[in-house]
């Protein structure tokens, strides 16, 4: 007797098939894509806390911080003691990380962002700050509208990343600077004022705007004390 023919997957079946295959990645591919992103997020925020230590170090070692980059060599800019391009007090640019022997770069490949209140990177032939310096309004708000209600108003420097859109910052391999943000919040982090925006991030549409920016800060009285510990003040 002959056997039955053997019946094979119809095109129907197939596609059902492929389209179960589909779902099942999926759901396997967003949360690896979540994981890489939160560990993309740790990992800069570990190399700014980095960064804010070197900052610290410089100003033990030397008793005046660094001034920002502004021509995109990694070396900050000095003309006659005092930051090259400071306004109203603020100088703001990339971060000097030639100057402060850290990373060039953040985990999307563009220049970390760093503010200072201009009077703690003064050096000769301009004199250098004391314990009695004590203005340091870098402000650190939890929006650009609520700059009123800072997180902080003691800050006398910030560093940034602008995290996984880069919108606003230099890319550190063709030295071009990307296309500015949208959202208010980001940006406020452009406009090279004393005013920095962190809160929690928030998608493309949302309500608050887009926002992925990823700050520290530095503080004066944790300088000051550091610096006192270390002998370099008064």
């Amino acid at each position: 007797m002959m056997g039955r023919p053997q019946r094979g997957f119809t095109l129907i079946e197939l596609a059902i098939a492929a389209f179960v295959i589909a779902l099942l990645l999926g759901s396997l591919l967003v949360p690896l894509a979540t994981q890489v992103e939160q560990r993309q997020i740790s990992d800069t925020e570990k190399t700014l806390a980095e960064i804010k230590e070197a900052l610290i170090g410089f100003a033990v070692a030397n008793s005046y911080l660094p001034c920002p980059d502004t021509d995109n060599d990694g070396v900050e800019n000095v003309t006659a003691g005092v930051c090259t391009g400071a306004a109203s007090g603020i100088a703001s640019g990339n971060l000097p990380w030639q100057t402060l022997g850290v990373a060039s770069a953040d985990v999307w490949g563009n220049r970390f962002s760093y503010v200072i209140r201009e009077e703690y990177a003064r050096r000769s032939p301009s004199t250098s700050f004391t314990l009695s310096t004590t203005v340091a309004n870098v402000r650190v708000c939890p929006t650009a509208a609520t700059c009123g209600s800072s997180l902080t108003s003691s800050a006398i420097a910030a560093i940034l990343s602008y995290g996984r859109n880069g919108y606003g910052a230099t890319n550190s391999q063709t030295g071009a600077v990307n296309p500015a943000p949208t959202s208010a919040d980001e940006l406020e982090n452009i406009d090279a004022d004393r005013d920095i925006v962190s809160r929690i991030p928030t998608a493309q549409g949302a309500a608050a705007g887009e926002f992925d920016d990823i700050v520290t800060w530095l503080p004066l009285y944790t300088l000051f004390n550091r610096m006192v510990a270390a002998g370099k003040l008064p």
